[in-house]
């Protein structure tokens, strides 16, 4: 037991033994760890020394410990230069004070990723670069310094600045929208369209700014289902409400694994095209003369409202249809057509156009061809004058160069973008389209090499580097067949992230279209024989045709730019025309009297209509001329035959006063005093020859009254007409107490004339409804009055016998009569009293009837001063 509890005394050899061996396995361990340690500090000097970042380790002073080649690559520091020196050898002086906030964070154990800024070159030039920064600690965890990774993004940024400038320098609204129908970017020219900022749009949805927001919808998606849409119709809307009508074309884009980023969708406006349309459709409407347009192969393309008239066709029957359907001799107007295509126009070349109702109208045809700007024969312009009156950077920019690309390939205008030295570095389509060579060949060539100038074009990208853009510069591309298109340039530079100009992108807008509708309207006027202008909102004249030229003696270079009303006699009344025109939307019958510079004097009458573009907004007036001076000089001596009449007139009736006053005077004493005495034929001769000098007596107080109405002097004042016509009425009514007459007058109008003048009127008229209405049971009559335009037109429509309408001529003609002097009792002077009247207030009278079905009476006055009467319409009439 005590052995077995006696603790057993250590060999001291064994124990040395074992500390010996224990001291060797810890000391192979250690040199095992540091080998390990070792090779794990070059395998991670070996990363660091291959990244294409640049890596360096500083401690918390600022003070850089490791450097390795790729920040000697981006720096252009070797590692010798930098390594124990502040790290503010590659800062900014901008940027000193962040060193001092990243070593605060860093401090605080905080990491910093992907921080953007900007770091200095052995050069002094600045870079822009990604940092991300982490904490260096020791094994007791404190921190000792800071790792930093810095990635150059300087050809990043630059890409998307080139992506920019691509986007800015179209004049269409472009836009990209993600596959969820949201905006991703847009350009100047899509702010100005809808009114809406940059930021936002993007981020919106792309349907909200249309007046059809689903077909917008279906549009975009469209294009993500089959890769493109081209020439798709929608409208924009304006945050003002203002709309634009678009072409969009639209393609998607994708990255450098085909994988489909978005859509880039480009809009074209049409304003102009419509524009150029409604304004040539003005051009037509506006001439009092048939117009119409013929295509090379006889067909009808274009007509006015002139026409329609004349041939008694619609418009749409007539578009389409030959030309020559519409004539007695049909091989002839053939004749005349190719005559103008062959020798480039007519004059004067007679022709008779049959209407469908069988009538002919004798004109002379003047026409010629219009052309588009390369002088190709488009059709024949003809007017005809009615005789009868006369007989996206390396790896990075793989991501955006398809973006890019399908910027430039939506565009319908040739695109190019081009280098410092003027040599194309990249274009679309439509550049190959128009010059008619590839891509491949273009690239790297002369931007000048296309154009008809090389000088002014090379003129032109020197101006845009010079000032940052140029804008509508003219120039003409040439066609590898020889083909000329008339283009303008709109062209801007684009810039890297430094802001360095890298070149220009120049878009050419092709301009043929619209020259083509100048050449024809310039056609349209030209072909008038009437002095035709257009005047635009402050009264200039914008264009003339060759008539206006005539008739003024002035160069059509002198007269456009100067003030319409320059060339009148009463220059005042002229300029009150046209804003009359701009006011009421137009002017008829217009009198103005033209000087000529070399003093002659012409009278003319004008018409003349506004003309608008597709949205309705005034652009200008278009003015025609009709000479009326034959007409003026014809109607000044029938005016001094009619005085001369009135005063023959005047002094005949008064002279035959006496003698018929005897005559009637004896007359009446044989019957009253001396009656006893005659037998009956006597008594029937003797009351004959009464009533046959009563009649007398009546007309020469009509012929009286019908000579004084040239000289009286008229009293403007204000007349309750409905008052008036029922007052006359029961006068006229106790006349005839034994007949039936219903008279229905309505509420009419009242107007400023001469209340006596009217009052014969009134009586002229309704005593003729009474008269005539006298084989009926029961007479009726119906008055009333209704506004139009600028007149108001009163009516009496009777019941009565009526008459023929082929003797509407011989109506307000003195002394003639229509129906029996034995049924029917008058003058033949109660019309033409009545026409005097009328026209001397500025108005005209006119009938309408049917044989046996009764006729309507109208005369119309001058409504300036018109307001409606208070008093009720009201019925009377029947027997008493």
């Amino acid at each position: 037991m005590e052995r077995i509890m006696k603790k057993e005394k250590p060999n001291s050899t064994n124990l040395k033994t074992s500390k010996s061996r224990e001291k060797t396995k810890l000391s192979v361990q250690h040199i095992n760890d540091s080998h390990r340690i070792e090779q794990e500090r070059s395998l991670l000097a070996a990363i660091v020394q291959s990244s294409d970042d640049a890596i360096l380790g500083m401690t918390l002073d600022g003070q850089i410990i490791s450097w390795n080649r790729a920040a000697e690559k981006i720096f252009d520091y070797p590692a010798c230069k930098v390594i124990g020196k502040s790290v503010d050898i590659i800062y900014p002086p901008q940027h000193t004070e962040e060193f001092h906030e990243i070593i605060t964070k860093i401090k605080n154990g905080e990491y910093i990723d992907h921080y953007e800024t900007q770091r200095k070159k052995r050069d002094g030039s600045l870079i822009d670069v990604s940092l991300s920064i982490s904490p260096i600690r020791d094994d007791q965890g404190k921190i000792i310094g800071f790792s930093k990774i810095l990635r150059d993004i300087s050809g990043q940024k630059r890409a998307s600045q080139y992506v920019r400038s691509l986007i800015e320098a179209s004049l269409d609204p472009l836009v990209t929208i993600n596959p969820e129908g949201k905006i991703t970017d847009v350009n100047e020219a899509t702010i100005l369209a809808t009114g809406m900022s940059r930021t936002k749009l993007i981020g919106s949805d792309f349907s909200n700014y249309f007046t059809e927001p689903e077909k917008a919808r279906q549009g975009y998606m469209q294009v993500f289902s089959r890769g493109k849409v081209t020439d798709y119709p929608l409208t924009i809307r304006h945050v003002t409400g203002k709309t634009t009508d678009v072409l969009y074309n639209a393609s998607v884009y994708k990255d450098e694994k085909g994988d489909i980023l978005g859509v880039f969708a480009a809009a074209r406006d049409i304003t102009a095209q419509k524009q150029a349309s409604q304004y040539a459709r003005n051009l037509i409407e506006a001439s009092l003369d048939p117009l119409v347009t013929i295509s090379v192969e006889g067909k009808i393309t274009d007509a006015n409202a002139a026409t329609v008239e004349v041939t008694g066709v619609p418009k749409d029957k007539l578009i389409g249809s030959d030309f020559t359907s519409y004539f007695t001799e049909p091989e002839e107007a053939r004749e005349g057509y190719l005559q103008v295509l062959k020798e480039g126009f007519v004059k004067d070349y007679p022709l008779v156009i049959r209407h469908v109702s069988g009538k002919i109208t004798d004109v002379i045809y003047n026409a010629t061809t219009y052309k588009d700007d390369k002088g190709n024969v488009l059709g024949i312009f003809a007017a005809a004058r009615d005789i009868t009156e006369r007989k996206k950077v390396e790896e990075q920019l793989h991501a955006t160069s398809a973006y890019a690309r399908s910027l430039i390939e939506a565009s319908l205008d040739p695109l190019v973008t081009i280098n410092p030295e003027g040599k194309i570095t990249d274009v679309n389509h439509a550049t190959e389209f128009i010059t008619g060579v590839s891509r491949e060949w273009l690239i790297g060539t002369d931007f000048s090499n296309y154009f008809t100038e090389p000088r002014k074009a090379r003129q032109g990208y020197r101006q845009a580097f010079k000032e940052g853009s140029v804008r509508d510069y003219p120039l003409a591309i040439r066609h590898s067949s020889g083909k000329v298109v008339d283009v303008l340039y709109n062209a801007t530079v684009y810039r890297d992230a430094m802001g360095k100009v890298r070149g220009v992108f120049a878009a050419a807008r092709d301009v043929t279209e619209t020259k083509q509708a100048s050449q024809y309207a310039r056609s349209l006027i030209e072909a008038s024989l009437d002095p035709l202008v257009t005047i635009s909102l402050e009264g200039k004249v914008t264009d003339v045709n060759e008539a206006t030229i005539k008739v003024t003696g002035v160069p059509r270079d002198q007269l456009i730019g100067t003030d319409f009303s320059n060339y009148f006699t009463e220059p005042n009344k002229a300029r009150e025309g046209y804003e009359k025109a701009f006011k009421q939307g137009f002017v008829t019958d217009y009198a103005l009297t033209i000087r000529s510079r070399g003093g002659k004097l012409t009278d003319v009458l004008y018409n003349a209509s506004v003309y608008r573009d597709d949205k309705g907004n005034v652009l200008g007036v278009f003015a025609a001329a009709r000479d009326y001076s034959r007409v003026k000089q014809t109607t000044e001596q029938l005016e001094s035959s009619n005085r001369e009449l009135e005063a023959f007139s005047y002094s005949i009736s008064h002279d035959l006063r006496t003698p018929l006053r005897a005559i009637d005077s004896f007359s009446k004493i044989l019957v009253k005093d001396h009656s006893d005495k005659l037998d009956v034929e006597g008594k029937r001769i003797v009351q004959t020859i009464r009533e046959g000098a009563q009649q007398m007596g009546k007309l020469i107080d009509d012929l009286l009254a019908f000579s004084q109405l040239g000289k009286k002097t008229i009293k403007m004042e204000n007349i309750d007409m409905t008052s008036l016509a029922q007052s006359v009425f029961e006068e006229l009514r106790e006349l005839v107490p034994k007949r039936s007459v219903q008279c229905n007058i309505q509420k009419m109008s009242q107007v400023r004339a001469d209340a006596s003048l009217i009052r014969q009127v009134w009586i002229n008229l309704l005593s003729n409804a009474i008269k005539f209405t006298k084989t009926r049971s029961v007479g009726l009559i119906e008055i009333g009055s209704q506004i139009h335009e600028e007149y108001v037109i009163y009516f009496i429509k009777d019941n009565g016998v009526g008459f023929d309408m082929k003797y509407q001529d011989k109506l307000f003609a003195v002394f003639q009569r229509l129906h029996d002097p034995e049924e029917f009792e008058g003058t033949g002077v109660g019309l033409a009293i009545v026409q005097r009247i009328i026209s001397r207030h500025n108005g005209r009278v006119w009938a309408d009837s049917k044989k046996d079905y009764g006729a309507v009476f109208y005369f119309s006055l001058p409504s300036q001063s018109v307001f409606v009467a208070t008093t009720p319409g009201r019925e009377i009439g029947g027997r008493k």
